[in-house]
């Protein structure tokens, strides 16, 4: 304990030479930093160091808040997605359940505990996903699909459900909202432009929204081409982002509703998110989607390997999501379509294979 004062105030000592301060003012503050010293715990010291580093980033602070249980809403300026990306970039957060949860890490940055983010199978082909911030105690069901698989986990260990983050409004991905919102009182989010097909919408979101999901922020993207009022949610704490039916492992969305420029611009957004980013797709579409891409002509190395891979984890059942951002644009062909024209081509191709 008087090792790591003493060291402290020496420290002090020095910063506050005479040549940088009058001696009144030195002695006056190297006598307040002893005081205070005096006041708080080792343990504290030793986790405040890290806040002696002058510009430490912290984190985006919701500008109202929505709900008691931790849904803020704000708006970004429409200067574009690279922008935003360069200010959410200030949240330092690692893999997914193996960043630390070091008290100096928090206090120097402002970041949260790991997100947990868990995979939850739903009908034939779908994976919805369970997340949820242990230290805030708030769990989120993102695309449900059905409601029981998500009551068993909930109930299995005890966990309430806060809210419901869809897409979409297919029914693959909201078929359990109805159910989930009754039994658990949960608040559903969706996409503004697709409001009024979402069950039990309570919150709309748009383009460059973000919303606190406990010590996370989520920022949402319209991604129209699947449907016409589809988003995507990018968590940059957790290094990961819900993509729902807009981008595939090795494919994208169907175009139901939009056009294939429409879902060029909505893929670029994804494109431009930084590549150690996991991609959390909703369908398990990865083996065609690789048969596919094998097809076409001009293959690359990677291409292949990363194929054998996709049939290796699916001959033992193991799931083939989530990707990465940078695997997918150096594997995915409809990532590297340099044009709206060759893009639309190969959709084309896709949806007649």
């Amino acid at each position: 304990f008087w090792t790591q004062k003493i060291k402290m105030t020496s420290l002090a000592a020095r910063v506050f030479s005479p040549r940088i301060m009058p001696t009144n003012a030195r002695l006056l503050t190297v006598g307040k930093i002893r005081t205070l010293l005096a006041r708080v715990p080792v343990d504290v010291h030793k986790a405040a160091l890290p806040c002696a580093r002058m510009g430490s980033p912290g984190p985006a602070v919701p500008a109202t808040h929505a709900s008691a249980r931790g849904l803020a809403l704000r708006s970004n300026s429409p200067s574009g997605l690279s922008k935003h990306i360069a200010s959410t970039k200030r949240f330092n957060g690692t893999l997914i359940r193996t960043r630390p949860a070091a008290s100096a890490r928090r206090i120097a940055t402002g970041t949260a505990t790991a997100l947990q983010i868990e995979l939850v199978p739903c009908l034939s082909d779908n994976y919805s996903f369970l997340i949820h911030d242990p230290e805030a105690g708030i769990t989120a069901a993102v695309d449900p699909a059905e409601a029981k698989p998500f009551e068993d986990i909930l109930e299995g260990r005890g966990l309430k459900l806060d809210y419901i983050l869809n897409t979409h409004h297919h029914l693959d991905h909201v078929g359990g909202n109805e159910a989930l919102k009754q039994k658990y009182g949960a608040t559903v989010v969706g996409p503004l432009a697709d409001k009024d097909r979402i069950p039990g919408i309570d919150t709309a979101l748009a383009d460059g929204d973000t919303f606190q999901l406990g010590g996370h922020t989520l920022t949402v993207y319209d991604t129209p081409g699947h449907t016409r009022g589809h988003i995507i949610y990018w968590c940059p704490s957790a290094e990961a982002v819900f993509v729902g039916d807009t981008l595939f492992a090795l494919g994208c969305g169907r175009l139901f509703e939009g056009t294939p420029a429409q879902m060029f611009n909505s893929l670029a957004k994804i494109k431009a998110l930084p590549g150690n980013t996991k991609v959390y797709c909703a369908h398990e579409y990865t083996q065609s989607n690789a048969r596919f891409c094998l097809s076409r002509p001009n293959t690359p190395p990677a291409l292949l390997a990363r194929a054998q891979e996709i049939t290796q984890l699916r001959d033992s059942n193991i799931p083939t999501v989530p990707t990465t951002v940078q695997l997918e644009l150096d594997t995915n062909p409809f990532l590297m379509a340099a044009t709206v024209e060759e893009f639309a081509e190969l959709r084309k191709a896709k949806d007649s294979f």
